[in-house]
């Protein structure tokens, strides 16, 4: 038995698989079933892709979707509801403005104009443009390392560029906003996800103009919760929304461990969030 390590070409870069404890023939059989599985997920939710689920509901307004793209939407309405819109997947708009470095203009829609009717999907503003991106990739993860586990795998670990699905047991370093290579600590993960939102990963000249829409002076957020989807997700929601409603969404999902790196560098923890040296 020994470690295997492998890439595959996955979200515009590549996402790692290790696994461990495993026999070498056995993993180059689960790995191949976890990249399909990827794939597979990714045509869905794929933005930039003009013939995937989400494209061409983008495109058409209205479209009976999938049950995995219902349940990914959903909770991501959900969090636009309990942040009060600062977290808003009906903004793809401006964010293809801003990956565009274009300045970004005034929409009339918000995640209100985006309606389920049992598996329809209807987006009922001529502006809306769903983008899932700050909650797909972690639901595509921690569905790869389902595959994993399934088929055998006791220990490991998939990396989706930054954002990790951990089974077993890992110590993971957290990057330095500001130097990336340095770490500000490390941190113990077990059978969780861990995803971290930082201002230096996509910006324009400064890091006060970065590509996270309606930011808030922060400049990092790690979180690890019990998936990667939530913590995919909520890395974005609490760099997005205010203090208080930052402490309140905390105290409310206690299961959701934080760090917060404000751009003085100050270390914020919440929920008993460890971080060692």
């Amino acid at each position: 038995m020994q470690e295997y390590i492998v890439s595959k070409r996955l979200f515009g870069t590549h996402a790692d698989i290790v696994l461990k404890d495993v026999d070498p023939l056995l993993a180059e059989g689960l790995v191949e079933d976890a990249d399909c599985e990827a794939l597979r997920l990714h045509r869905m939710f794929n933005f930039f892709d003009p013939a995937s689920e989400l494209s061409l509901l983008n495109r058409d307004r209205s479209r009976t979707v999938s049950p995995e793209f219902l349940l990914v939407l959903s909770k991501a309405l959900e969090l636009c509801r309990r942040t009060e819109g600062a977290y808003d997947v009906s903004l793809g708009k401006q964010f293809l403005q801003r990956k565009r470095d274009e300045p970004v203009t005034r929409v009339g829609c918000s995640y209100k104009d985006i309606a389920i009717n049992g598996s329809r999907v209807s987006l009922t503003h001529p502006d809306v443009l769903i983008d899932l991106g700050s909650i797909a990739k972690g639901f595509i993860v921690d569905r790869m390392a389902a595959v994993l586990k399934d088929g055998g795998a006791v220990s490991g670990l998939v990396d989706g560029r930054g954002d990790i699905a951990v089974f077993g047991e890992e110590l993971l370093d957290i990057q330095h906003p500001r130097d990336p290579k340095k770490s500000v600590g490390r941190v113990r993960v077990k059978d969780e996800g861990i995803a971290t939102s930082g201002d230096y990963n996509q910006y324009h000249e400064t890091f006060d103009d970065c590509h996270i829409l309606n930011r808030q002076p922060v400049s990092s957020v790690t979180v690890v919760a019990p998936t990667l989807m939530d913590a995919d997700a909520f890395a974005t929601v609490l760099f997005v929304v205010d203090e208080t409603l930052r402490e309140r969404i905390l105290a409310e999902h206690p299961e959701v461990k934080a760090l917060i790196i404000t751009p003085d560098l100050l270390l914020k923890r919440y929920n008993g969030f460890e971080v060692s040296a």
